[in-house]
């Protein structure tokens, strides 16, 4: 089975197509007639790695695939490299280059037609273990010829993140026609919402600017798009390691929600360099929050299997099977890149097979650079998946014929409101007032609260990454906090009675 991506610039020459019958083990070719609702050369980039590790060399693989109705004329790629990668080198010559921004002459590119090229570079020695690494991609023409929904007003918002000495600023800035309707945007340090507004409304070319301190968190900021916005539910813009000098970063935290790069067109990348790893792994972005890994109803999840031949010869042919969960629709998946060419399958009730046949691939002691490879695709949940489900996924690599080798077990949770929102004192119930006192505290804290008697209360004390420190249970309108052996800094608290939040806040421990 072959999976098309539907892009609406295609409808069906006719409504149903007869009857089609597949005997047991063998195969059928139907031709599904279709004709361009529209002449658009819609071009699609996706970039792609391995890994990435401080002082050694890597590769980003760039694909790309005409997926619009006629040929798209004098293509060409932009790649902005992250600013620790060194010492660059492509498979396909740059015709310039401006800074850490590379640009690759495609030519003509027909209907249907995909392609890629390679850049090679080493991650600088510089780079702290740990840190994470942006890389962007554009695509053009990058003509917006999709037919879009009459309901949308036409904005497009987009947001940028820069550090700018002793602050991290975030502008705003609506690249499309003029909103209609407030937005609503947060500001997220680590996993702590610490700023939010219901009232962004910006007009044709308008920006504004979001300030907050350069403390060494990881800064996020997201605002949403337009209702019916063809193309992104959200903007945002992560800034890591901003500090003005002193102190710690935070990180780990960029690649916890998803990237904005819904636009078929551009394409960021955001990995962390790593010291050793696994070299046969799979991982699922975005990483989601917590222990949990909390993400979203209905966010879409890509998942990045790596492997390495480390036996003692060649390995000829290599298959990767993931059987795909069943909160999936594997209808839905999107192939997103690869080390080596393959061939896909997907059969049964969600089996996808990656094969890589006569991908030659070196053992470890014989090129160790060579021997990885990997295999890289999007899938969306089914919809309306309950609050709670858990998303468990693992894949078995097949070197030859050798058995499989077994990849670690990923975990995402569907959740809502998992983020909590910080203030001094933030009652969420109407008529409920809360006292913390003494704040700063040395040992204890008390919460008093009035216009509730807690039934059953639970006070949770979290750490700036939002790991939960301490649980608390109390009935009543009184609680004691003992944060005796805590270190010094600030926390964070959420109280909630029989489950329901009740309120939250900020602790600071002296």
């Amino acid at each position: 089975m072959q999976v098309v991506q539907a892009n609406g610039l295609w409808a069906a020459c006719v409504a149903t197509v007869p009857g089609v019958t597949v005997g047991f083990q063998s195969t059928t070719n139907v031709d599904f007639a279709e004709q361009a609702v529209a002449d658009c050369p819609l071009m699609e980039v996706e970039l792609s790695t391995w890994f990435l590790r401080r002082c050694f060399e890597s590769t980003y693989y760039v694909n790309y695939c005409n997926q619009g109705t006629i040929t798209a004329t004098d293509a060409s790629v932009e790649v902005t490299l992250d600013p620790y990668f060194l010492n660059v080198s492509s498979s396909l010559p740059w015709t310039s280059v401006n800074g850490n921004t590379y640009t690759f002459d495609l030519g003509d590119v027909p209907v249907g037609e995909c392609g890629s090229f390679s850049i090679t570079f080493e991650v600088s020695c510089d780079a702290e273990l740990g840190q994470t690494h942006c890389t962007y991609a554009h695509i053009y023409p990058d003509d917006d010829c999709l037919p879009a929904s009459p309901l949308w007003s036409g904005a497009d918002l987009v947001v940028t993140g820069e550090c700018v000495g002793d602050e991290v600023l975030f502008p705003i800035t609506n690249q499309g026609e003029d909103m209609t309707e407030p937005a609503e945007y947060v500001v997220i340090e680590d996993v702590m919402i610490q700023m939010s507004a219901d009232n962004l409304l910006l007009q044709q070319g308008q920006s504004t600017t979001v300030t907050v301190p350069a403390n060494g968190s990881t800064w996020r900021l997201e605002t949403d798009e337009a209702a019916y916005h063809p193309f992104e539910t959200f903007a945002s813009a992560t800034v890591e390691g901003c500090t003005n000098g002193s102190g710690p970063v935070s990180l780990g935290f960029v690649n916890q929600f998803p990237m904005p790069d819904g636009k078929p067109w551009e394409d960021l990348d955001c990995l962390p360099n790593i010291g050793s790893f696994d070299p046969n792994d799979k991982t699922g972005y975005p990483l989601g929050v917590e222990g949990s890994h909390f993400i979203e109803r209905g966010q879409d999840i890509n998942y990045h299997i790596r492997f390495q031949n480390t036996g003692t010869d060649t390995a000829f042919n290599i298959v990767v099977i993931d059987s795909l969960p069943e909160s999936f629709d594997p209808a839905s998946i999107r192939l997103l890149g690869s080390s080596h060419p393959f061939e896909f399958e997907l059969s049964g009730h969600g089996v996808a097979k990656f094969f890589f046949p006569n991908i030659m691939l070196p053992d470890s002691n014989v090129n160790e650079a060579a021997s990885h490879g990997f295999v890289k695709f999007n899938i969306a949940q089914k919809p309306n998946l309950a609050i709670g489900t858990t998303i468990e996924n693992e894949a078995g690599i097949y070197f030859d014929f050798n058995a499989p080798v077994i990849t670690n077990r990923t975990l995402h949770t569907i959740g809502e409101d998992f983020l909590i929102e910080v203030s001094s004192t933030k009652t969420l119930l109407k008529g409920v007032e809360m006292e913390v006192f003494p704040n700063p505290f040395e040992a204890t804290t008390n919460f008093r609260f009035k216009g509730i008697e807690m039934s059953d209360g639970l006070l949770t004390v979290f750490d700036q990454q939002g790991r939960p420190v301490s649980a608390t249970p109390f009935t009543g309108s009184n609680c004691r906090f003992d944060g005796t052996g805590l270190a010094s800094g600030v926390y964070f608290f959420k109280v909630e009675n029989a489950g329901k939040g009740v309120s939250t806040g900020k602790l600071v421990v002296k």
